[in-house]
């Protein structure tokens, strides 16, 4: 085997004088030379044969040169003979007489003249292009009185057979050794060339793509086996042919002609539903060639499929279905009814209710029952981020956007939602300027995260939330109106726990089920007191009440005592009041049910945040909320 870091290179001549100069002068630590003897008229098929066994650059002398640089399509290296080589040899041929014959190949030697005057002799030159013609050339030359041929080895043969003499033209060292290196760089240039086509090669079988390219005229000169198999192409025969016509409406040739991308095309090839993407190839601004790659568009659902399943691992997903929406009160069986066929549709839905009353729930239950019900499902609080966050949070950032920022940027929550539903609960909390970048995202359906420029298309489902009654929000101006109505195509809006307390036994089994609770544990007597409260927190405060009662009770039933000592905590004055009270209109002082639920929530926490000696976390747990909604709250306290 020949070592990697040494060249092939061969010499075909007709001059074995040149050739063993040639072989004397290479390196053979760079350069495995070998030579091959050969007439002007077996050169040719010589050179075919040795570039065939694995030869890499082919050097030829004086008129063989030029014949294989006429001949071959593959680089030929031509040991040309020198003006100076030239004077020297006929020095040498004027001892022979005064009048020598000189060949040249295809085209007469410029200067001649020249060396007539300066050695004083007359020159003869016979020009040829044929073994044959040099033959009769030199015959003519020594009838008109040529002494001495001067030229290539083959004109001493047949000066020899005339009887005369003959001085062949021999290259000096130095344009020899500029022959060699010439063939060893170009060599070397035509591995790297090869390495990087076999490096082409690779990539383009590789991918799971088809990828068919034209030049400037458009004939083939790239297709891969995928491009091959579903066009029934053989790409030996392909290769610089006219693309077939069940290509030319795939938006390539459309690319070549007019220099545009033609991007994420749909196409029907060979019976199968592919996308496609044309784009030109440029080269100085000039148009030579275009490319382009298609996939079954089987696969781009497949990926798309694979990559919800990467969001539900993040915890992308609803976990709730319309059954989790407990009660048969008329109010819920009305609400369960409508979230059903609200699921049906893509529009923008609001969700409105007091505090824990379950907005969450019933926003993944619509996501759950709907068309999109198998993509992601995505919440953010509004109310708990800061308005830069919150902007970072929803729409994304690019790398160097800000300080700290991730490298590569983030997808927005939106673009994460993307072809599913994105929840934005206490929508009211969103900040005015945050409130315009959102209205435009909901009418152009498109995104441009924080610090970039471009512009990202989004297919997502908003629904959002609110405690707060968003309709007198916009009317106040505290909201705008033209985002209110983009928001609330569709409304629901959750009873308090008050409004269906028929409805208590049954969440407050389901609740305790949760906890590995016994299902006895609460019995008729317990089920009594739970209904004669108002629950300010609705079902969140129930939970926490629940949570308290069954780690004091032992699990064992039968502690109505322990469950009203609870309930008095929650609100002495309040928690075993009249079960039919009044709920509207005006209350005590003046004030609305909803101002005195507010101000008994209030209550609540301000004691519970002072038992916990004001730490949030365990305020939070006590009370059964999340940080986020505690802090919520707080901030919404009067000082």
């Amino acid at each position: 085997m020949n070592d990697p870091k040494t060249y092939r290179l061969a010499f075909v001549s007709n001059s074995a004088e040149i050739a063993a100069i040639v072989k004397a002068f290479a390196d053979p630590a760079s350069m495995d030379v070998s030579v091959r003897l050969a007439t002007m008229e077996e050169a040719v098929p010589v050179a075919k044969e040795l570039l065939a066994s694995g030869v890499e650059v082919v050097l030829g002398g004086g008129a063989t040169g030029k014949l294989l640089r006429q001949a071959l399509d593959e680089p030929v290296v031509t040991i040309a003979r020198t003006h100076l080589d030239v004077l020297r040899a006929l020095i040498r041929a004027k001892q022979y007489g005064s009048m020598v014959g000189f060949t040249s190949f295809a085209d007469p030697l410029d200067g001649l003249d020249v060396f007539e005057n300066l050695l004083g002799l007359r020159i003869r030159e016979v020009v040829f292009t044929s073994t044959p013609e040099l033959t009769q050339g030199i015959t003519q030359a020594v009838a008109e009185g040529a002494s001495c041929i001067v030229g290539s080895g083959i004109c001493r043969e047949i000066a020899s057979s005339l009887g005369k003499e003959a001085v062949v033209v021999t290259p000096s060292k130095d344009v020899i050794l500029r022959a060699l290196s010439e063939a060893k760089a170009i060599a070397a240039s035509r591995r790297r060339e090869r390495a990087r086509t076999e490096r082409l090669r690779i990539i383009l079988e590789s991918v799971s793509e088809g990828v068919i390219g034209v030049d400037r005229d458009g004939g083939i000169n790239v297709v891969n086996r995928m491009a091959a198999e579903k066009l029934d192409l053989d790409p030996a025969q392909a290769m610089g042919r006219p693309v077939p016509d069940v290509v030319k409406g795939t938006g390539l040739l459309k690319a070549l002609a007019s220099g545009v991308p033609e991007l994420d095309q749909i196409a029907r090839l060979k019976g199968l539903d592919v996308v496609i993407s044309a784009a030109p190839i440029l080269v100085d601004g000039k148009i030579e060639g275009a490319v382009a790659t298609f996939k079954p568009a089987s696969r781009i659902h497949n990926i798309s499929k694979r990559f919800s399943e990467q969001l539900k691992a993040k915890g992308f997903v609803a976990r709730y279905r319309l059954d989790n929406l407990i009660g048969q009160s008329p109010a819920m069986a009305a609400l369960r009814e409508k979230a059903a066929k609200y699921a049906a549709t893509d529009a923008s839905l609001l969700i409105e209710g007091e505090t824990g009353t379950g907005k969450e729930v019933l926003a993944q239950a619509v996501h759950a029952a709907s068309p999109r019900g198998n993509r992601p499902f995505v919440a953010v609080n509004c109310s708990a981020l800061s308005e830069t966050l919150l902007e970072s949070e929803l729409f994304g950032y690019e790398e160097g956007a800000f300080t700290g920022a991730k490298r590569g940027g983030k997808p927005g929550l939106f673009e994460l939602a993307d072809t599913g539903t994105i929840f934005l609960d206490e929508i009211a909390d969103i900040p005015p300027s945050l409130q315009v970048r959102l209205l435009r995202v909901l009418e152009e359906k498109q995104v441009m995260r924080v610090g970039g420029e471009k512009i990202i298309p989004v297919d997502t489902r908003v629904i959002s939330s609110s405690h707060k009654d968003l309709a007198r929000e916009s009317r106040q101006g505290a909201f705008r109106a033209d985002l209110y109505f983009r928001l609330a195509v569709l409304c629901l809006k959750l009873p308090p726990l008050r409004q269906r307390k028929s409805d208590i036994g049954p969440i407050a089994a389901d609740l305790l089920a949760r906890r590995d609770a016994r299902p006895d544990l609460l019995t008729d007597a317990c089920l009594s007191l739970l209904g004669r409260y108002d629950w300010p927190g609705n079902v969140r405060e129930l939970d926490a009440l629940l949570r308290r009662f069954a780690l004091l009770s032992e699990d064992r039933p039968g502690q109505a005592k322990l469950l009203e000592e609870l309930l008095e905590d929650l609100s002495p004055q309040e928690a075993c009041a009249p079960q039919d009270r009044e709920t509207t209109g005006p209350g005590p002082e003046g004030r609305s049910l909803r101002e005195m639920v507010e101000a008994y929530e209030d209550n609540i926490i301000r004691r519970t945040l002072a038992d916990s000696k004001f730490n949030r976390q365990e305020t939070a747990r006590r009370l059964g909320v999340s940080v986020n909604t505690l802090w919520r709250r707080l901030k919404e306290q009067p000082e």
